[in-house]
């Protein structure tokens, strides 16, 4: 079973009246193609949040009041995404609707699918980029969404062993539906090479930051700077 053309943008709702808006023109993270749609998308999700803050509409304040309703806490936990507690809310949420379908005998194997898809992409980060100096999170909000739904992997050779977002709960609907896999790993693993290309970008910005602070500085201490 391959997950790469998995994530819909129309599998989601649209944010209801009472809600903070979604924006414009890149509505989630899933949806960045390019790395300028990233650099776009990465500016406007700061604003937003900010905005969400100044108006005590924080999105992690907001999920909790949807417990209850599991699918539009999966839609406000997917808005955030790559956020880490993003994916655990939408983690969540979809285990929620697992849970809720096995009750009434329902076929789940689409929320199952979305749940391992989303333990699989959260996988491919690390909790701290030692090249960088940073948190992980760092280069995964860098790569954009389209280049990680492109990623090619299977239940065979991925398992689960090693994909941290899933539960032990998780991991036995996977088995009763899926059976045992071959291997286990991560996509880290699989697909270093995507890391260590974006890892590497954000290297060179931040030199490039760094030199023109200097820049900055010798200009402001040299002789002439006060004439």
């Amino acid at each position: 079973m391959m997950f790469n053309t998995l994530f819909k943008a129309n599998t989601l709702t649209k944010a209801s009246a009472n809600q903070v808006p979604a924006f414009d023109p890149i509505m989630f993270w899933h949806e960045t193609v390019s790395d300028l749609d990233i650099d776009a998308f990465s500016a406007e999700f700061c604003k937003r949040h900010g905005r969400e803050i100044e108006s005590d509409q924080f999105w992690a304040d907001r999920i909790k009041v949807l417990r209850s309703d599991s699918t539009e806490r999966l839609n406000l936990a997917i808005e955030n995404l790559p956020l880490p507690a993003a994916f655990r809310e939408a983690a969540t949420a979809t285990r929620a609707l697992i849970r809720e379908a096995r009750k009434h005998s329902s076929p789940f194997d689409s929320q199952l699918t979305l749940l391992y898809w989303l333990a699989a992409v959260f996988s491919f980060g690390i909790p701290y980029s030692k090249k960088l100096g940073l948190p992980g999170y760092n280069v995964m909000a860098a790569v954009p969404g389209a280049v990680l739904k492109d990623l090619s992997f299977s239940y065979s050779h991925l398992g689960y062993e090693k994909l941290t977002l899933l539960s032990k709960t998780d991991v036995k609907w996977l088995i009763e539906c899926w059976g045992q896999p071959e291997s286990h790993s991560t996509l880290h693993v699989m697909h270093n090479d995507i890391w260590r290309k974006y890892e590497k970008r954000l290297i060179v910005k931040q030199q490039e930051r760094n030199e023109k602070f200097l820049s900055e500085i010798k200009v402001l201490l040299s002789p002439d700077s006060g004439k």
